[in-house]
């Protein structure tokens, strides 16, 4: 019994040490003003990046529905939560019925990407929360009606494709000016010429020169 009360009292001003600085913690942050935000009477700005529910959309111009039925949403889905059926039309196609299974969503945003019509985009708003799954299975008409109702985020579909893509190449008129802009550069001067070497070789005779009798 000795040696465990001796550990208990050597560890007497370890804990004494800690109490206090948990209880230096609490001091401090006694006074300070909350930062909770009382949801849903107060809501913070999301980011322009923020991306959350998914929801379908209406052309700006002429009104009509940008959902073409192509199904490529569908056949892109992992979690395969999305249902199409096309309508086929004299001048477009249009999705007869949509059906998103929210409750099983990834938000993967892969049906956003190859979208073609930005038909379907991811809003700035996750305030979907309810106790009742039935609820989380959205049909074409409430996919719309929450894309009228929330902000949609700009970095999705056809122009965060563009950001992502590779840049486009030089025209061939930006060269030219910048060129031109180019002071020039001065010639540079020319090397003076090497120093011949001595012809080790016997000088041969010229015609009409003497030349050495061999006797």
């Amino acid at each position: 019994m000795a040696p465990e009360r001796a550990g208990f009292w050597t560890e007497i001003p370890q804990l004494t040490r800690a109490i206090a600085r948990a209880m230096g913690v609490t001091f401090r942050n006694l006074l300070r003003r909350p930062i909770t935000v009382r949801y849903p009477t107060v809501k913070r700005v999301y980011p322009d990046r923020f991306r959350g529910i998914l929801a379908l959309t209406y052309d700006g111009e002429t009104g009509e529905e940008n959902c073409i039925g192509c199904r490529l949403c569908e056949y892109i889905c992992p979690p395969q939560v999305i249902k199409v059926e096309m309508l086929k039309a004299e001048k477009r196609n249009y999705a007869k019925t949509f059906t998103l299974e929210l409750y099983s969503c990834e938000f993967c945003e892969l049906c956003v990407q190859v979208c073609p019509t930005d038909a379907i985009i991811m809003l700035k708003s996750f305030d979907l929360a309810t106790a009742d799954r039935r609820e989380l299975l959205l049909d074409k008409d409430r996919l719309h009606a929450l894309g009228l109702q929330f902000e949609p985020s700009w970095a999705t579909g056809n122009r965060l494709r563009d950001m992502q893509a590779p840049p486009k190449a030089a025209k061939a008129a930006a060269p030219a000016a910048a060129a031109d802009r180019r002071a020039p550069e001065p010639a540079a001067e020319a090397a003076p010429p090497a120093p011949s070497s001595p012809d080790r070789r016997a000088p041969e005779a010229s015609e009409g020169a003497p030349t050495a009798n061999p006797e």
